[in-house]
């Protein structure tokens, strides 16, 4: 009997213990930062940083006066509507989950509520750092109350920018984009994972306005580069490294922490009746299982986690967030064909495995194993959602150049390779597949440019969705559409028929 204790204590705790213990030092010899202070980035100069101004236009913003128009709608596949010519403003309802329609009127009333919130935005432009002195010692109960707040400036910056454009301030219209812009780049280096895919989420919603604004007649050169210039500095690898860094210091802190407290356990897991955790983990006991039964196998659970189960669970998350990291540092220093390093990294998540000593026993028991608590399966998602972003940025670089080129030369190029060196150093390349992106003039005046997209595969062009897939929307980057084609105007008939037959 002492024999089999001695060994299921080796089987259970001192070999996972010693296994991720060594696998911290084979980092640490890599030259690995593990801690939380290791990674916490540079203070910011009171003169760089802006976050005194920033905090004050997100207390003047309302949070539900202001409306965001449909910009760039996509009424048909690879064709939009632009929203500042039309006669109305159409505004989507959440709560109806239907379009609204508002007078430019009424929507120029709306937004000039917020322009004294703007202007304080603007503000990123002399002081281009935000440091808003967040505790990352505070791991998975860290509050970013200033998230919300950024995602709401850049819509209430795009509403502004079609409001401009139905105005004809074609100026304002570019600097109000600008700043939604510089907001993202001046909090590039806060390494928190949903804090990067926030800034995600914002360059996504300053493409509507950047396309809006590339249709209309009298922009100018100036003005176009400026424009183009502010979406090649934009750069998003290097912040999705930091956050996965950040990312790893933070759940290694949080897993000791539990490991080492059972009240910390419980304020993570979220009690034992089921419920959510601080980091968003939700779970639930089968609804046959009686209260007593539920508290017993929770807290049976929970002794096998902190004596045994939490040592291959740290480690198995510091191997993947590894893998991460390893590749992301690859893409930065080779970023064409993002998608082969993307590839070759699931590959090597896929065969990580995660194996407890006795776990299987244990679940026939319907005693978790709280396995899913620090399982890491966002660090691929946000990879891929960064590849994305980055495939948009180097589409809508190439139209802004082509825009440029057309206002110089009176046509359109018969290819990319003569925007080079004039108006990009060199034709953006593909992340998809590691080729120029695909584009070719029309016999109309218009032209096709396109990402071969997510399916890494050349279709020609075709925007429409792949066969079997159901879905109502026409958005560019859908992720079964068959190419990510950069979405033309579409004609008076295709908008009317829109509206005539609605998307469900």
């Amino acid at each position: 009997m002492v024999l089999s204790c001695a060994v299921s204590l080796v089987t259970l705790r001192v070999q996972p213990q010693n296994a991720v213990e060594d696998y911290k030092k084979i980092l640490r010899d890599k030259g690995e930062k593990l801690e939380i202070s290791e990674v916490v980035p540079l203070s910011v100069p009171p003169s760089q940083n802006c976050a005194d101004a920033v905090q004050m236009a997100f207390g003047m913003i309302s949070t539900g006066g202001y409306k965001t128009p449909n910009a760039m709608q996509m009424v048909a596949p690879g064709k939009a509507l632009v929203a500042w010519m039309q006669p109305d403003v159409r505004v989507y309802d959440s709560s109806s989950g239907k379009d609204m329609t508002n007078s430019w009127d009424d929507f120029a009333a709306d937004v000039a509520v917020q322009r004294p919130a703007i202007e304080l935005l603007k503000e990123v432009f002399s002081r281009p750092k935000l440091d808003f002195a967040l505790d990352y010692k505070k791991g998975a109960y860290l509050m970013l109350p200033q998230l919300a707040n950024f995602k709401r400036s850049a819509q209430v910056l795009s509403a502004a920018a079609i409001c401009d454009l139905h105005n004809g301030d074609i100026g304002a219209a570019a600097t109000n984009i600008c700043t939604l812009l510089a907001l993202v780049r001046a909090d590039h280096d806060e390494p928190i994972v949903i804090s990067h895919l926030v800034r995600l989420a914002m360059v996504a919603i300053a493409e509507s306005p950047t396309w809006e604004l590339l249709q209309a007649t009298n922009v100018t050169d100036v003005q176009l580069a400026l424009l183009q210039k502010n979406w090649e500095q934009m750069e998003f690898l290097g912040s999705t490294e930091k956050a996965y860094a950040m990312e790893r210091a933070m759940v290694k802190d949080d897993v000791e922490k539990a490991r080492a407290d059972g009240a910390e356990f419980d304020r993570m897991i979220g009690g034992w009746g089921g419920g959510s955790s601080p980091g968003g983990f939700t779970w639930s006991w089968p609804p046959d299982l009686d209260q007593l039964g539920d508290s017993l196998k929770y807290n049976s659970g929970k002794i096998l986690w902190r004596s045994s189960w939490s040592y291959t669970e740290e480690r198995h998350f510091l191997q993947a967030d590894q893998i991460a990291l390893e590749t992301l540092r690859a893409m930065e220093t080779n970023s064409q064909f993002l998608k082969s390093q993307y590839d070759a990294m699931q590959a090597k998540l896929s065969s990580l495995g995660l194996t407890n000593a006795g776990t299987a026993f244990f679940r026939a028991l319907k005693i978790p194993d709280f396995g899913d608590v620090f399982e890491g399966g966002f660090l691929a998602a946000g990879i891929s959602k960064t590849i994305r972003i980055e495939a948009a940025r180097r589409v809508v670089v190439a139209a802004i150049a082509l825009k440029r080129f057309q206002l110089q030369h009176g046509k359109l190029p018969t290819t990319l390779g003569e925007l080079a060196p004039e108006f990009f150093p060199f034709v953006p390349i593909d992340p998809y597949d590691g080729q120029p992106l695909r584009y070719h003039p029309n016999a109309d005046g218009t032209y096709l440019l396109y990402s071969v997209g997510a399916n890494g595969v050349d279709d020609d062009g075709d925007p429409s969705l792949e066969k079997y897939v159901t879905s109502s929307s026409h958005y560019w980057q859908n992720d079964h559409a068959l190419d990510w084609v950069w979405p033309q105007p579409a004609t008076s008939e295709e908008i009317k028929n829109y509206y005539a037959h609605p998307p469900k």
